[in-house]
């Protein structure tokens, strides 16, 4: 990133390697103009570096940022959110410390709807024969379709009681990643919560 401030290739590419970098490097390139710090554009720069990352890469670089071990299955379910290593933590820290509930997130989607919803879930996923991505997703996807109402209306109540907020990594993969005891262990602590 800090290459690309005042100076770019010719054909204008964004993601480099060091040794690309040097190859195409024009000193008449270089702009007389003042550089301007975009702090969107290198996070988003550092994110595709992220994505670029082996599986064990990543876990092994967010279990020495974070120092806690075991980070494997939520590293993998929360790559393609992050653009850098501190964004793990607020998006997937509940998988292993538990919801932490925003009241505002409660108010708005574990009001009575939201907490039929959660009962017609927590029965889907009780009653569910494979507990894996295919079966949880069907079966999530069956209350929105019995309902007759949009995903996000099943989906969001869910997240906010597995997660304690509307934002998460992917919600079948989280279901899968928790396992069927801990989600109906916190679906209930949401309907007693909310």
């Amino acid at each position: 990133y800090i290459a690309l401030l005042g100076w770019g290739p010719a054909d204008d590419q964004t993601l480099l390697s060091t040794d690309e970098l040097i190859e195409q490097f024009d000193i008449t390139r270089v702009q007389r103009n003042p550089a301007r710090f975009d702090e969107q554009k290198l996070r988003w720069m550092n994110g595709r570096y992220m994505r670029e990352l082996t599986a064990s890469e990543l876990t092994g670089a967010l279990e020495r940022f974070t120092g806690r071990d075991g980070l494997g299955g939520a590293a993998a379910i929360s790559a393609e959110k992050l653009q850098t290593l501190s964004d793990f933590w607020p998006l997937a820290g509940f998988v292993f410390d538990g919801p932490e509930f925003d009241p505002a997130a409660v108010d708005k989607w574990l009001g009575d709807d939201g907490r039929s919803v959660l009962g017609d879930v927590r029965a889907a996923l009780a009653e569910l024969d494979d507990f894996d991505l295919a079966g949880v997703e069907a079966a999530l996807r069956g209350v929105v379709e019995r309902r007759g109402v949009k995903p996000k209306d099943v989906f969001q109540p869910l997240r906010v009681a597995l997660a304690g907020r509307p934002i998460s990594p992917g919600i079948f993969e989280t279901v899968v990643l928790l396992g069927r005891s801990a989600v109906l262990d916190r679906i209930d602590l949401a309907l007693a919560t909310g």
